[in-house]
C-alpha cells in the first residue's frame, strides 16, 4: 500500500474516529531495506518519526497514480466503516460537540413501524427498507402514500441492492421494482413518474412506456423529469430512424397538452436521441434548436434568488473573470427585458463598470427598454459611455440610438443634447486619421441626423448632410425634407428652403412642386427671390416639356 493511500484512510478515518487507531496500526509504514554489514549510521534526535517521512519509492509517479491512490483509500475507509460498524458506537470526543461528530448510519427506532421505515429510508438501507415495508403489509399496518412514494424513489435509483459500488443484475433490479409497485394500495402522479425514470435507468424503456400509457389512462400527468428520462430511451423503443422521430414529437406535444414547461435537459435529451437517427436527426437538429430558443425562462424572481445566492459570501470567486462578466452581462439582459426602467437604470449604474464592462448586446437591450419605457432623455448619458466603452462606431448601435432620436419631437432641452449627439456621430463618420476608418453614410442614418439636426434648429449643420444626399446618391424621405422646411422657417432661412428645392429638383423628386408651393405660402420672399423660385424646374418637367415639344414639331 502506497503512502498517499495509507494517509487517504488515516485522512479520511482518524478525523473523528479515534477508535480506529489500533486497526490503522496493523498497516504497514515502511518497506524492511537489510543493509550491509558494515553500513552504520547515528540517528538524529531531534528527527521526526520515520512514519512522517514518505518514501520516494512508494510516491505516485504521476497524477492519474495520486487520484487512484487517493480513490482506493476512501474506498479502503468505507469498506471498514461497513465491515466495522462497532468500532464507531463510542464517541470518546471531549467536549462532544454534535456539529462536528460523523452522521450516525445505523438506525435508532426498533420495532415495525411507519417511523422506523422512514429513518430507513433516510439513510438509505434498501433491503432493510424493503424487508420493513413487506413486515408492515404483512401485519396489516397502512403505510402512507408519502412515505411508499418515498420507498419508490429509494428502488428506483439504487434498484434492488444497497448503495454501494456492486451492481445487481438488471433484470432483478426491474424485477423487485416491479414488485413494489404492484403490491402499492395506492397510486398518484408521483408514483407513475418515479416508476418510469427508475425503468429508464435500469433499462427497462419498454415497461416504462407501458408504465407511462397506464397514466395517461389512470388521468394523471408527468412531470418534466419524466418526460426527459422517455426521451431518453426513444432509440430502445423504436428501431426506425423516422419512427423515433414521430415519437419524440409525440412526447413534445404531450408536454404542450399537459401544460409541462421543458427544461435545458429537454433540450439535451432531444439532441441526445437525434445523434441516433441518422440523417433525420441532422435535418431535425437545427429547427429543435430554434424551438428552445423560445423556451427561456424569463423569471427575474429566480434570478434576483440566484444573484442573492452569488454575492452571498464568496460564491463569487467560483466564477472566473471572463464567466463572471458573461454572468453579469445576461443578469442585466434579463433586467432590461422584465424590470421597470427606474430599476433596470439603478442596476446600470451600480453594475457598470465596477461589475461588468457592458457589451454591444446590452446597450442595445437597454436602448430597447429605454423605448419602451419612453425614457428617451436618458440616450445622451448611455452615448457617452458607448464613447467610453468603444462602442461609438458600432454600425447597429449608432442605427438604433439615431432612429430613437429621430422618430418623435421632444423638448428644446432633450433636442440639443440629441443634436450634441448626432454631431459626435457625423465626427464618427468624417473621421480622417492616418489610422482611423471612416464609416460609411448610409440613407437612412443621414436622413436621421438631418432631422435631428433640424429639430434642433442648426439650419447649417442640417443642410450639410441634405448635401450629402446628392454625393452618395441616396434619396432623402419627405418626413427629412418637412423636417428641414419646417427648421427653415422658425429659423426665418427663405434661402435654405430655395436651396432643398433645388436638390429636390436636381434629383427629381415629385415632392419638389409640394414644397414650392409651401415655401410660396409660409415664407417672405423677395423679388429676386420668388423668380429664382419660379425657374426651378424639375428633371421630370423638364423630360416632359421636351417630349411635348418634340410631339408638336411631328
Amino acid at each position: 500500500m502506497c503512502n498517499s493511500c495509507r494517509k487517504q484512510i488515516k485522512k479520511y478515518l482518524c478525523k473523528h474516529y479515534r477508535q480506529l487507531y489500533h486497526i490503522m496500526s496493523t498497516v504497514p509504514e515502511y518497506i524492511t531495506v537489510s543493509f550491509s554489514p558494515g553500513f552504520s549510521f547515528l540517528q538524529d534526535p531531534t528527527a521526526a518519526h520515520y512514519m512522517f517521512y514518505d518514501d520516494p519509492y512508494l510516491m505516485p509517479r504521476n497524477s492519474r497514480l495520486l487520484s487512484l491512490s487517493k480513490e482506493s483509500g476512501r474506498n479502503a475507509a468505507r469498506y471498514i466503516i461497513k465491515e466495522y460498524p462497532h468500532f464507531f458506537d463510542k464517541i470518546l470526543a471531549e467536549p462532544n460537540i454534535p456539529s462536528l461528530m460523523p452522521e450516525i448510519c445505523t438506525p435508532q427506532i426498533e420495532g415495525v413501524n411507519e417511523e422506523a421505515l422512514k429513518e430507513r429510508i433516510n439513510l438509505r438501507m434498501v433491503k432493510a427498507s424493503v424487508d420493513l415495508f413487506d413486515q408492515l403489509l404483512q401485519a396489516g399496518t397502512p403505510v402512507s402514500l408519502e412515505t411508499t412514494n418515498s420507498l419508490l424513489d429509494l428502488l428506483c435509483f439504487y434498484g434492488d441492492g444497497e448503495s454501494t459500488q456492486e451492481k445487481e443484475s438488471e433484470e432483478k433490479e426491474e424485477k423487485e421494482d416491479l414488485e413494489e409497485s404492484e403490491i402499492m394500495p395506492e397510486r398518484n402522479a408521483h408514483s407513475y413518474c418515479t416508476m418510469i425514470r427508475g425503468m429508464v435507468k435500469h433499462g427497462a424503456s419498454a415497461k416504462a412506456y407501458d408504465m407511462y400509457t397506464d397514466l395517461l389512462n389512470d388521468r394523471h400527468k408527468a412531470d418534466v423529469h419524466t418526460f426527459n428520462a422517455l426521451i431518453t430511451a426513444v432509440p430502445f423503443l423504436k428501431d426506425r430512424f423516422l419512427e423515433r422521430w414521430e415519437l419524440i414529437k409525440m412526447f413534445l406535444t404531450h408536454m404542450a397538452q399537459q401544460e409541462v414547461q421543458p427544461n435545458v435537459r429537454t433540450f439535451n435529451a432531444v439532441l441526445k436521441t437525434l445523434r441516433r437517427c441518422g440523417g433525420v436527426g441532422r435535418s431535425m437538429a437545427m429547427p429543435v434548436m430554434k424551438e428552445m430558443e423560445c423556451c427561456d425562462l424569463k423569471d427575474i424572481k429566480l434570478a434576483y434568488r440566484l444573484n442573492k445566492a452569488m454575492e452571498k459570501g464568496d460564491n463569487w470567486k467560483f466564477l472566473d473573470m471572463d464567466r463572471l462578466n458573461l454572468y453579469w452581462s445576461k443578469f442585466f439582459s434579463l433586467l432590461c427585458m422584465m424590470e421597470q426602467i427606474d430599476v433596470v437604470l439603478k442596476w446600470y449604474k451600480e453594475m457598470s463598470p465596477s461589475l461588468f464592462y457592458p457589451s454591444p448586446k446590452n446597450i442595445l437591450d437597454l436602448l430597447q427598454a429605454l423605448d419602451a419605457a419612453n425614457h428617451l432623455e436618458v440616450i445622451p448619458s448611455v452615448w457617452e459611455d458607448m464613447k467610453q466603452l468603444g462602442f461609438n462606431k458600432r454600425r447597429d448601435l449608432l442605427e438604433e440610438i439615431l432612429s430613437l432620436m429621430s422618430r418623435d419631437q421632444h423638448p428644446a432641452e432633450v433636442q440639443l443634447a440629441f443634436a450634441k449627439c448626432a454631431e459626435d456621430i457625423k465626427a464618427v463618420h468624417e473621421q480622417s486619421g492616418r489610422d482611423q476608418v471612416p464609416l460609411e453614410w448610409t440613407g437612412s442614418a443621414l436622413g436621421s441626423v438631418t432631422v435631428v439636426f433640424s429639430r434642433a434648429g442648426r439650419t447649417q449643420d442640417a443642410w450639410s448632410m441634405m448635401e450629402r444626399f446628392q454625393q452618395i446618391n441616396r434619396i432623402p424621405t419627405d418626413l427629412v425634407m418637412d423636417e428641414f422646411l419646417n427648421c427653415a422657417k422658425q429659423t426665418n432661412s427663405p434661402e435654405e428652403a430655395i436651396k432643398l428645392v433645388k436638390l429636390a429638383a436636381s434629383l427629381g423628386l415629385p415632392s419638389s412642386q409640394k414644397l414650392k408651393s409651401r415655401i410660396e405660402k409660409e415664407f417672405e420672399l423677395s423679388e429676386n427671390q420668388k423668380r429664382t423660385l419660379e425657374s426651378i424646374q424639375s428633371d421630370s418637367d423638364s423630360s416632359d416639356s421636351d417630349s411635348d415639344s418634340d410631339s408638336d414639331r411631328d
